[in-house]
């Protein structure tokens, strides 16, 4: 046969073997389906743990052209491998939940009154402004709106409720949205951990174990201790604090906000990986992006 045959038939074969094996394979690996993503929402129990976590103050904080408590900086955040999202929830005047810290809306809307005051339909007129000042075209999301964002995705949202919000209400809509598995119900008191876990019994707590004693007063409380996750408050403590909670296959969780994330800024994060020797599963920062890429790599 001659060469320039051969080569014409070699290239054939050569063609048609490349597209059987690109019609086996995925056709794109870095797409993530709703069933994969649901089966890695995080087991947030200590016997389970397999990394630790960032959980994003006030849903994401202190990022230039994202404001706090803002879908769209959940989402930028959740592309940068963050997976826990600490949100504040308030009522509007006319009592529809939506994700706001201040009483007011100023500091972080073009809004000038308090949430209270004004309705759903008022608030959504406004814009979000980020912690520099920046005016967005992001509005101020309802409760619902985020939990529906959140749903399929491997996430948990640490739900802080301010004052005066009715905890039926916010679990309500929890329910309505069968997020009952993604989200943990932050509480500040014993008596309060108590009532939302009565109303609430198969939902996560956060709980207060800054010390020995609230340690023990929870341990003791009657609650669950697998719907716990231990809160440990923002100043550093003892290991053997934390190694107690974790013997009672209990997260810990550590706030580094404020003064501890910039003393660590000042130091290329080593307090985090110090905070991991320690003992932290979860840290509660203002640098979720910088914290997330610095921890697990001990």
């Amino acid at each position: 046969m001659p060469y320039k045959y051969i080569k014409k038939y070699c290239s054939k074969i050569l063609i048609v073997g490349l597209l059987v094996i690109y019609s086996c394979s995925p056709k794109n690996n870095s797409i993530r389906t709703v069933s994969e993503q649901s089966s890695d929402i995080p087991q947030l129990k200590y016997s389970t743990k397999n990394e630790n976590y960032v959980s994003a103050h006030r849903g994401g904080s202190g990022i230039k052209n994202y404001p706090e408590n803002c879908i769209e900086t959940f989402d930028y955040l959740f592309k940068n491998g963050i997976q826990i999202f600490e949100i504040d929830v308030a009522e509007t005047k006319e009592g529809n939940l939506v994700l706001m810290h201040d009483n007011s809306l100023q500091r972080t809307s073009t809004g000038r009154q308090d949430v209270n005051q004004v309705t759903l339909n008022q608030l959504k007129e406004y814009f979000l402004v980020d912690d520099f000042g920046n005016k967005t075209s992001f509005k101020i999301p309802t409760f619902k709106e985020a939990l529906k964002w959140g749903k399929n995705k491997p996430i948990y949202f640490m739900v802080d409720i301010k004052k005066g919000v009715d905890y039926n209400d916010i679990i309500k809509e929890i329910k309505e949205t069968t997020m009952q598995n993604q989200v943990v119900l932050v509480t500040y008191t014993i008596g309060q951990a108590k009532k939302m876990h009565q109303l609430a019994p198969n939902m996560l707590l956060s709980v207060s174990m800054r010390n020995e004693r609230e340690f023990n007063e929870m341990i003791n409380s009657g609650i669950a201790k697998d719907k716990m996750v231990a809160f440990t408050g923002t100043k550093r403590n003892d290991p053997s604090l934390l190694k107690k909670i974790h013997e009672e296959n209990i997260l810990v969780i550590f706030g580094t906000l404020g003064n501890l994330d910039k003393s660590s800024a000042a130091k290329n994060g080593q307090l985090y990986r110090d905070l991991e020797k320690d003992g932290v599963d979860i840290f509660a920062t203002d640098r979720a992006i910088f914290v997330h890429q610095t921890i697990n790599k001990n």
